[in-house]
């Protein structure tokens, strides 16, 4: 059985002119080396157009890869594998399969060096515009508390305000709120990016991280970095490329070191916005965000707890917004 595999590969070979089948069998050796350059040559554009497909992802974020190169990326990749495939069988060869390896690895180089002809110019953008700022949450109608909406909706548009604490009991619609405030932000188009996160009581760095990069589709690049201080570092630099932006940070239990996690102060000159929701007055007020000058605003329903302190336990809710000097 040993020898039958030759004799197959030879009669696969009768079709090639004798001179050719001459040709494979006694410079298999140099077909091989030229085949391992292609294949070289190949890998390394393969690489190179990864990285700047990369780069310009996260210049500014909201990026999607361009079909074209998406499809040659992956085709690319499966001629890889082939190749290895190509390159095990040809060094575990018979001598008496010289010639016919000798044209499988002449063949498969054509093929690579067709996929290099036909590589993405690195001289264009490999990237497009991809979807809006982000998609609608789900959320109930908003009843009563159009009044606190208003209010925030107000801070959030006034350019020297960059950080907003909404605080209050638990149940008392500060989510749903937001949730629309949310929505409305990506109707109003005012913001390239607006991004929800929400933290709750089990805080831990890594997972916020995560959930932002996630929130950016670009968690892949967080994912094979453990260094806490780099992670944050590789996070900052993707919400200063995503632009202006609001990040709301829904459900904040514990004070959380904007610095640790990765995210870059808020302010006039860069116009991104950074939100919380709170039980904790003392977290709404202690996040870093305390500046030279300090609101703390209050909507009709303030006048409401005044009139009925019975509703007090029901809607004590509060508003803080911060305005640090540039």
């Amino acid at each position: 059985m040993e020898y039958v595999e030759p004799v197959v590969g030879i009669a696969n070979c009768l079709g090639t002119p004798v001179c050719k089948y001459l040709q494979y069998h006694r410079k298999l050796n140099d077909y091989v080396r030229n085949f391992k350059r292609i294949r070289d040559e190949l890998n390394c554009k393969m690489e190179d157009i990864e990285l700047q497909l990369k780069a310009e992802l996260l210049r500014p974020l909201g990026k999607i890869p361009k079909q074209g190169v998406e499809n040659w990326l992956k085709a690319v990749k499966e001629m890889i594998r082939e190749a290895q495939v190509v390159e095990n069988k040809v060094s575990n060869g018979r001598y008496l399969c010289r010639a016919c390896n000798g044209k499988l690895v002449d063949e498969k180089t054509r093929e690579m060096k067709e996929f290099l002809d036909k590589a993405p110019n690195a001289s264009e953008a490999l990237a497009m515009d991809g979807p809006s700022a982000g998609l609608p949450l789900p959320t109930s109608e908003l009843v009563g508390e159009e009044a606190v909406r208003n209010e925030i909706w107000a801070c959030l548009m006034q350019e020297e305000l960059s950080r907003i604490g909404v605080w209050g009991m638990g149940g008392v619609g500060k989510t749903t709120i937001m949730k629309h405030i949310h929505n409305d932000l990506l109707k109003e188009q005012r913001f390239e990016r607006v991004i929800w996160v929400t933290i709750s009581k089990e805080f831990n760095v890594m997972k916020v991280q995560d959930n932002i990069a996630s929130a950016l589709e670009s968690k892949e690049y967080l994912d094979k970095e453990e260094d806490k201080l780099r992670r944050a570092a590789i996070l900052s630099e993707m919400l200063k490329n995503a632009g202006k932006h609001v990040l709301i940070l829904d459900d904040v239990w514990h004070k959380v070191s904007l610095e640790e996690v990765g995210i870059p102060e808020p302010s006039g000159s860069n116009g991104c916005k950074l939100v919380l929701t709170t039980r904790s007055e003392h977290v709404s007020c202690c996040q870093g965000m305390c500046g030279s000058t300090s609101y703390n605003c209050r909507g009709s329903w303030y006048h409401e707890r005044r009139r009925y302190p019975s509703y007090l336990e029901k809607c004590t809710r509060g508003i803080k917004r911060e305005n640090r000097k540039s």
